[in-house]
Order: C-alpha cells, then structure tokens, then sequence
C-alpha cells in the first residue's frame, strides 16, 4: 500500500486552507435601470400605443409642446363627504396645487382649509385657528388629505401627458377590472391605455411617496381622444392595492390656459363589501370647475399655515 508523505499531505492541507480564506470573488455592480426622460416613449411600445398617446397628448395639450403645468389655481362648486362620512354640499371651493404634491384646499362649506407643505399637513378654521393634522384622532383628515393630493396631482397629469415619464405603455382590449356595473357600457365604448410612470406616485400624509410602482389606465373618447375614464393604483409586484386606488370621471372639457381641461371631475373610492372588489356606484367627491389657471404664481411658503 503505497503511504503519502507527511509533507505533501501537510502541503495539500495548507494549499487547500489558503483557498477557502480566500476572499470570494466580488459581486458584479448593480444593473441601474436607465433613467426616464420626460415625455420619452419607452422602446417596447407598440406602434397602436404610440399613436394612442400621442392623440391623447395633442387632444389634451394642442399640437404645439408647452411649459409643463407645475401649478394652478381653480374653484368649483362641489358635492362631497366629510371627514366624518356626512354628505355636504358648497359653492366657491378652491383647490392650490404645487408640484410635486403642495396641496391647500377649501372643500367645506364652514370656510375650513386643509393644506400640505412644506411644514406638513394643517387644518386652518376659517377663524384663522391652525391645527396640526397629526395624531390618531385625525388619521381620517389626513386621508382625505391624501386624497385631495392625489386627485389634484393626477388631474395636472392627466391633462398635461407631455411632460410624464413613462416606464412602460400598452393599450388594453378591455376595460381594466373594478369599474362599477353602472360605468361598464361607457367604458367599453373608450380605448384603453396602461400607463405605468412614477409621476403617478402617491404622496401619503407624512409627505413620502410610495416606492411601488403605479398604474394608471385611461379610456379614451375615440372621437376627441380625450381621456373620459382615468384609474390609479399602487402595484405591488403584479398585485394591486386596493386601498391605493382611484377612479376619476373626467367631463365637460374647455379651454383654458391652451389646456383642453375637464370641468366636471368625479371620484370614486374603492369598494371592499364585494369579492373581487369593486369602486363605489356613489361619487365620493364631484367638481364642477368655475374659473382658473395652469400658470398660478404659486411658490411652497403658500402652502404654509
């Protein structure tokens, strides 16, 4: 039997030792995902998508490119609900916007003002009393905070698509999921388009975005190609989140600032009591636009209490 020396097996040992310490080898860098260029139609678009959006684009913003809209000013007349659920209804109603999501808004009859800024989100009485929006017991304005955001911020991205930076376009042969039974014959007469784009990101009431992806679908007017129908929601990893998402009718369009801008705007809010969910019949929130601008001379300590 033929025996190693001790020698080449104290080698072989060492050899192999000095292997395993070694440092692996290092991981290659992450891939950066190519950043998004305003107005930029990504490359796996298909040609019936492009010539979709770039109807909606010339139907909302005219033919001509324009500044973007960072900012506008407009009142309405309003039918809503409260904080506390309680339907009301008011005239001379204001909504301020800012970019990205600097919001103040008058939506309630007693002269009450919520705003988001840039020293957070406050309840101003029309008495001039200010009060922070923070705390459990107010969890319910600052969602409707939310919400006012959301629908001011979609509304600027709706009528000015030019400017939104898009991950991906496609166009639906159907209707997205959750429109109510009493809007599906309306939406089947529009053409869909599947947006995903972070422009559409939702700003929540500690003033973060959410880092999921949002998807917006839009059924267009086939004669006008303006956008009728407009659904918002956060997606994550392929599931979307109920609670996140909006449904917004858009009616009524005129002109304004060289803007093709929709005058009559519905909300509505997810309904959980059905299995798969549905949104609402009701309206949570409907607007008709008075007066206005897309050029407002807003600067963020406007939106201070």
């Amino acid at each position: 039997m033929h025996v190693l020396h001790p020698l080449v097996v104290a080698l072989s040992l060492s050899t192999a030792a000095a292997e395993l310490r070694q440092d692996p080898a290092p991981a290659p860098p992450p891939v950066q995902a190519p950043e998004l260029v305003p107005g930029e139609v990504p490359a796996s678009a298909t040609a019936e998508a492009r010539a979709l959006w770039s109807a909606i684009q010339a139907a909302t913003g005219g033919a001509t490119p324009q500044a973007k809209v960072e900012s506008f000013e407009i009142s309405f007349d309003a039918n809503g609900r409260d904080a506390q659920g309680n339907s009301v209804s008011f005239s001379d109603g204001r909504i301020r916007f800012l970019a990205p999501g600097m919001v103040d808004s008058a939506l309630d009859k007693n002269g009450r003002r919520r705003l988001r800024g840039p020293k957070g989100d406050w309840m101003v009485e029309s008495n001039g009393t200010k009060l922070r929006l923070q705390g459990v017991e107010l969890e319910r304005d600052r969602g409707e905070l939310d919400q006012i955001a959301h629908v001011a911020r979609t509304f600027a991205n709706l009528i000015d698509a030019r400017h939104l930076r898009l991950r991906s376009l496609a166009t639906l042969a159907t209707p997205p999921f959750a429109v109510p039974a009493s809007m599906l014959e309306r939406a089947k007469a529009l053409k869909w388009i599947e947006v995903l784009s972070p422009d559409f990101a939702i700003a929540h009431a500690d003033g973060k975005r959410s880092t999921r992806e949002v998807r917006a679908w839009i059924g267009v007017d086939a004669a006008s190609s303006l956008p009728k129908l407009a659904m918002i929601a956060e997606d994550d990893k392929g599931t979307i989140v109920h609670e996140t998402a909006l449904l917004i009718a858009l009616d009524k369009y005129r002109a304004l600032d060289g803007f093709q801008v929709p005058f009559d705007l519905r909300t509505y809010a997810p309904d959980l009591s059905h299995a798969p969910w549905t949104f609402a019949e009701s309206e949570h929130l409907r607007l008709w636009l008075k007066s206005g601008s897309l050029r407002a001379p807003l600067t963020p300590k406007d939106f201070e209490p």
